[in-house]
């Protein structure tokens, strides 16, 4: 038996005031002068090392920056000092934000630092208080600037910090170059990531925390800024959005640990997420690689015109109400948009306040908020950029994790319809299902209990031997065969599924049924004609044999135990299932023509449940059935 192991990624980014738009008060907490006097110190350092570890209080992760300092030009260093930022990777687990800068090992900088309620050092603003020193002139007469700012502004401070030394860290490798996913958020690998939801045709949920507001702003405003800022994004992707309700959260948003597709927005900076002086908000989401197998490949979020993602577990935003700039409904609902895009994958279009280039500077995603009463609304540059995650007209498709049994007898097995073969289907917004085609050069895991091949979309298991009953709880990724497979539409590619076998049975007839299956309900595993327990029998004359029983999850010795409506309302349709089987819901209205009823269904538990519009319009009528598997 062999488990895969899940990585999980989270990235973010925050946006940064523009402050020469607006009142003159912010232009002066933007200046290089102000920044000197803001910093608790300033010197010029080269990164030793990075090592993430799990916050012993916060439980996120953060990575210790080692920093040997070249020259103190604001307060008095030790040789070495330490940085303390959010982010980091541990056991496949990565956390990021915009507020933490991207730093190599080797970099020379000069840092602006602030120190933290915790005692930690931290940048002053982000990326833009960790400049990079080059032999360019720009960078040399930045350093020149500052010393000459420094040399007014003397301080006697000894700079230190707590670094949280007792607790081990995981030593960091330099982030890896960014794949061709220009625009979009990327891990250390250049991956980036989306929600899947859409693919299939389903709306994103979004929770509001609306504890506290900027100053003169409504409920109701702030209620409408989201959905504008929403509504942005829709205009541009086909991407829906579901209202689940107003929510406080109890902590900041981005700590929210709730892997459920959906983006909690706080309107507020009540627990501090955000401690840059002119960062008015923080959007970012988790991901994960889905298994190992895709961790430095991508794959586990579907593939978009050849671009592989990771799939997007969880988005957030989260506002800094107390800013003066965000009083303006215009600036709120702007940064709220800006935010938004950062939760849906979308990257800073630019981060040189000096933009020369029109579409980059005037695109929402651009970092510095353009105050200038545009509101929700997105540049030239936006739309194309969310669309290599998000595609308007061609989804990917998408299809479901299975699972299949491996029944085994003393020699070879015989081919028997429905014993270890599993049919496989993908589906598609745009494509129908028998056109998508299955893919199946994806990883293969083996413990040596089968061979696995395929004829057409079925896949067929060869047990390699005769093994005595042993179940593995499905609802783990444990295995004892495993076969990653996706469909492709010809453009795009479904996230990689998993099929495994994940219960081994002992025959000894060679029918079919298992010997423990045959002594449940047979009270022998020996079959025979007298008590209808032979494989072919119908023993509770429901029209369905013993052996279709057994694949179905259903009893052979009880008439109603078969595929049927337990319980049916307007909205809701449940029936007894087979945990972990795939279910297909089709409607008719003529029991002639059947299509399918929503998405197919897998249940975690016996009873599946279906939820819709089960109703149709006066004079109309509809009629329903399941179906077991695809």
């Amino acid at each position: 038996m062999k488990k895969l192991l899940l990585a999980a990624f989270i990235a973010t980014s925050g946006l940064i005031l523009n402050t020469s738009a607006l009142h003159a008060s912010s232009v002066l907490a933007a200046s290089e002068a102000d920044d000197v006097r803001a910093s608790r110190g300033i010197c010029r350092g080269r990164v030793t090392s990075m090592e993430a570890f799990r916050h012993p209080q916060r439980g996120g992760i953060f990575t210790r920056v080692r920093i040997t300092v070249l020259e103190a030009l604001k307060g008095r260093f030790p040789a070495e000092i330490t940085l303390i930022q959010r982010g980091g990777t541990i056991d496949g687990e990565s956390e990021s934000t915009g507020s933490s800068a991207v730093l190599q090992i080797g970099d020379e900088r000069l840092f602006h630092l602030q120190r933290r309620a915790d005692g930690t050092l931290d940048l002053l603003r982000g990326m833009a208080s960790a400049v990079k020193l080059s032999a360019g002139l720009g960078s040399l007469q930045k350093l020149r600037r500052v010393r000459n700012l420094t040399s007014a502004q003397s301080s006697s401070t000894f700079i230190t910090g707590e670094d949280f030394g007792a607790v081990t860290g995981v030593q960091q490798a330099n982030s890896g170059t960014p794949s061709g996913a220009t625009g979009l958020l990327v891990n250390g690998s250049g991956i980036p990531a989306r929600l899947l939801p859409p693919d299939r045709g389903e709306a994103i949920g979004y929770l509001v925390d609306v504890q506290a507001l900027p100053a003169g702003i409504s409920e109701a405003q702030a209620l409408i800024a989201v959905t504008q800022a929403l509504a942005a994004w829709t205009a541009v992707t086909g991407i829906t959005f579901r209202y689940d309700g107003l929510q406080n959260f109890g902590l900041s948003a981005a700590d929210v640990a709730i892997n459920d597709e959906r983006l909690r927005i706080q309107l507020h900076d009540l627990f501090g997420e955000i401690t840059g002086p002119t960062t008015l908000g923080i959007g970012g989401r988790s991901f994960t690689n889905v298994s190992s197998d895709f961790a430095t490949t991508g794959g586990g979020g579907g593939q978009v015109n050849g671009l592989e993602f990771h799939k997007t577990t969880r988005g957030y935003v989260v506002l800094k109400h107390t800013a003066t700039s965000m009083q303006t409904l215009s600036t709120f609902t702007e940064v709220l948009c800006h935010e938004v895009g950062h939760a849906l994958g979308m990257a800073h279009s630019s981060e040189n306040a000096a933009e020369p280039d029109t579409m980059l500077k005037e695109a929402v995603m651009f970092f510095q908020v353009h105050a200038d009463d545009r509101g929700a609304t997105l540049g030239a540059y936006d739309g194309p950029v969310i669309q290599k995650a998000h595609p308007p007209a061609n989804t990917p498709p998408y299809s479901y994790d299975r699972i299949v049994p491996l029944v085994t007898a003393p020699g070879a097995m015989p081919a028997i319809p429905g014993i270890n073969e599993l049919p496989l289907l993908g589906y598609d917004l745009q494509t129908a299902s028998t056109s998508l085609t299955l893919i199946t050069t994806g990883p293969v895991s083996s413990v040596g209990a089968a061979t696995i091949s395929f004829t057409g979309n079925t896949m067929k298991l060869t047990p390699a031997g005769f093994f005595g009953d042993n179940l593995l709880d499905p609802a783990t990724t444990s295995f004892f065969e495993l076969q990653w497979v996706r469909f492709s539409d010809g453009v795009n590619c479904s996230p990689w599924s998993r099929v495994r076998v994940t219960s081994l049975y002992r025959d000894d007839s060679a029918d079919g049924l298992p010997n423990s299956w045959s002594t449940t309900y047979f009270g022998s595993s020996t079959p025979s004609a007298g008590n209808l327990s032979r494989a072919t029998d119908d023993k509770d004359g429901d029209g369905l044999t013993n052996v279709t029983e057994f694949i179905l999850g259903t009893s052979p010795v009880d008439a109603l135990s078969r595929l049927r409506s337990t319980a049916f309302t307007a909205s809701t349709l449940e029936f007894p299932a087979s945990p972990y089987a795939l279910y297909t819901l089709e409607s008719s209205p003529d029991l002639t023509t059947w299509t399918r009823f929503g998405n197919p269904l897998v249940p975690t538990t016996t009873t599946g449940s279906a939820s819709g519009d089960f109703i149709p319009s006066a004079l109309a009528k509809r009629f329903y059935r399941i179906r077991f598997g695809p």
